[in-house]
């Protein structure tokens, strides 16, 4: 009963602690989150849900608004929270390349690229979610016109009189930044310390209780061998006393009919002897 009572304790616990935790064996789900700049488009993927001490990738899919965007630069840096404020984690380039790559003319487009950065969870980190804050540096082309007169191609009529324009390639430097959730970290909680704490008290009971449960059933299998073998040393004896008795019997049969055999051997020894006594007797009248 103790053994069946502290099972079923312990299964009760085990469930109450999966269901605090979500433990599975299975692959960790995974969410996405799009992250619009004012150039690029983020598509951020991570796992739904992390644990204290976790090490986790993170992937970020970047597609360009404009084809004749140049990504400078691309920066992640990732926070997490609690009541005390914002906690860095870390901060990482995804993108670097050099202002001095940017080309006016041509196709000085970034394009659309992957990258892949990795997050370190701390032991100590509470039960909270990550977030990323995403920066990006772009350059793109401006073009200004100014207007002369002179045969140039780039002309047009103006009420009769032509009007001349050449245009001066620039570049615009632009800043932006936007913010994406991460994954949420399942820390502990005092309560499921207190049930952890209980499941292997439990536990423990658990296999002392089986251990004496081993115990007692090797008692009862040794105790079971000790009758058997008694059995069997009383049915040898009960053998042994039946075969004595049978052997009495006839010790007993042979006495009697020894006896019987005697004492009909001295009756006809006797009988002769006296039927001669009467003719000495008769001989004795006679003298």
């Amino acid at each position: 009963m103790r053994l069946l009572l502290a099972i079923f304790l312990t299964a009760v616990v085990f469930m109450s602690l999966l269901t605090l935790q979500n433990v599975t064996t299975a692959q960790p789900s995974q969410s996405s989150y799009t992250v619009s700049l004012d150039w690029f488009t983020l598509q951020v993927t991570y796992p739904s849900e992390v644990m204290p001490g976790d090490a986790f990738n993170v992937s970020v899919q970047g597609t360009p608004a404009n084809v004749g965007v140049y990504l400078q630069n691309l920066t992640v840096t990732v926070y997490y929270g609690d009541t005390s404020g914002l906690h860095l984690l870390t901060s990482q380039p995804l993108v670097v390349n050099s202002a001095e790559n940017y080309m006016y003319y041509g196709a000085p487009s970034t394009g659309s690229f992957s990258k892949i950065f990795e997050v370190q969870v701390p032991e100590d980190a509470p039960r909270t979610s990550l977030i990323a804050l995403f920066s990006e540096t772009t350059i793109y082309n401006n073009y200004y016109a100014n207007s002369y007169n002179g045969p140039y191609p780039f002309s047009y009529w103006y009420y009769g009189n032509p009007l001349f324009y050449s245009f001066y390639p620039a570049s615009t430097t632009s800043l932006d930044q936007g913010i994406s959730p991460l994954s949420y970290i399942k820390a502990t909680t005092p309560e499921y310390v207190a049930l952890q704490s209980e499941y292997q008290m439990l536990q423990q009971q658990l296999n002392q209780t089986q251990t004496q449960n081993k115990q007692l059933q090797t008692t009862i299998t040794q105790q079971s061998a000790m009758i058997s073998q008694l059995n069997q040393q009383l049915a040898s004896a009960n053998a042994t006393l039946q075969t004595y008795e049978a052997v009495a019997g006839i010790f007993v049969i042979i006495a009697v009919a020894f006896g019987a055999l005697s004492v009909f051997l001295m009756r006809s020894k006797s009988k002769p002897k006296d039927a001669k006594e009467p003719e000495g007797s008769k001989e004795t009248v006679a003298s």
